[in-house]
């Protein structure tokens, strides 16, 4: 069995026997000796691009999808190797039970909050890194992480959207990252991260030495991975003015953003509105159900804001299917018979 780097909790572990041999790994996966060998020659090829974003600084952001072939390894390799690791408490994205608050958490009441982001994160994610991680993290034979590797890469990066890559972003820094988390944590420092947004803080005041010691540990421990911060994205803040982490307040408590949270009631008095002027059909119930899950996340950081108005959408929701399942399509007053539904225009009382 492999053991932990430390005894802290600080490093992820694998708590199963290495695997040594591609025989071995077949039978963990279930998968044949030769389907591994032949997908594996032709991953490359075996990916479509699932979307493309262009981001607020320019830059692109391109997500793939494994084609069944692949994929359906993929989700073997997930399933039965990855999230078998045992993850330090740091880490925080895309793990089961992790979430943008757990990583937020920590940092509430902080004195002075840095911020870093991982510039062109998942495609600089060299294969030689994802080896290194099999065959240490993990302790597989040499055979084994080279196979893996080939499996879970596409071309010369992790293609971002694929079942595996985001365990394979999580575990990048396998070997640095629990010595620098214990390093901060000895100077009264919490360290967090998101997949690609690193965040420090200190709930005392930090003198202008340290301050230039906790970025460029950070950018250290980035250049010997071969990545880059991405330096537009550096932002240090304190409580003189609003503190965010990955999208959340964490001033005094975790909350959300108030402009986030004035949309989300503006999106729930426009399908008021809808629901009240327009002829019901499948789009407007798609577009609830939409709005209902944003709400839903509302919800566990405002609860009174949350519950009013996700019984706004229950009640926009359930007129809809019925005029939908009878077959009615008139107009119907829905607004007018909804309480407090003006106050998604006007400043609530919840809102101070």
């Amino acid at each position: 069995m492999t053991k932990s780097l430390t005894s802290d909790g600080l490093a992820p572990s694998y708590p199963h026997e290495p695997i040594y041999g591609i025989p071995a790994l077949s039978r963990a996966l279930g998968v044949r000796e030769m389907r591994l060998q032949r997908v594996a020659q032709m991953a490359n090829g075996l990916y479509r691009l699932a979307a493309e974003e262009t981001k607020l600084d320019g830059s692109k952001r391109q997500t793939y999808d494994a084609q069944p072939l692949l994929k359906a390894i993929q989700k073997r390799i997930k399933e039965r190797i990855l999230v078998r690791v045992i993850c330090p408490l740091y880490l925080n994205g895309s793990l089961k039970g992790r979430s943008t608050r757990t990583n937020a958490e920590p940092h509430v009441g902080a004195k002075i909050l840095f911020e870093e982001d991982i510039a062109n994160f998942f495609p600089s994610i060299r294969p030689e890194i994802v080896k290194r991680m099999w065959s240490g993290l993990f302790g597989f034979s040499d055979d084994v992480s080279t196979l893996l590797t080939l499996l879970t890469v596409k071309e010369q990066g992790v293609p971002q959207g694929a079942v595996t890559s985001s365990y394979l972003a999580n575990f990048v820094f396998w070997a640095y990252e629990p010595g620098l988390v214990r390093r901060f944590a000895d100077r009264g420092l919490a360290y967090t991260r998101f997949v690609d947004d690193i965040s420090v803080s200190s709930k005392a005041l930090v003198a202008a030495r340290e301050k230039s010691l906790v970025i460029s540990e950070i950018y250290g421990m980035l250049s010997r991975h071969g990545l880059a911060p991405k330096r537009i994205k550096h932002k240090t803040s304190t409580p003189r003015g609003r503190m965010t982490t990955t999208k959340l307040v964490i001033n005094e408590r975790v909350s959300l953003p108030k402009e986030r949270r004035h949309n989300l009631r503006a999106a729930v008095h426009k399908l008021e509105q809808r629901a009240t002027f327009d002829h019901y059909d499948d789009g407007l119930l798609k577009e609830i159900n939409s709005v209902a899950v944003k709400v839903g996340q509302l919800k566990g950081f405002h609860v009174a804001e949350g519950a009013q108005l996700k019984e706004r959408l229950r009640y926009i929701r359930n007129r809809v299917v019925s005029s939908l399942q009878t077959g009615d399509q008139k107009r119907l007053p829905i607004a007018a018979s909804v309480p407090d539904a003006h106050t998604a225009s006007t400043s609530p009382p919840w809102d101070e």
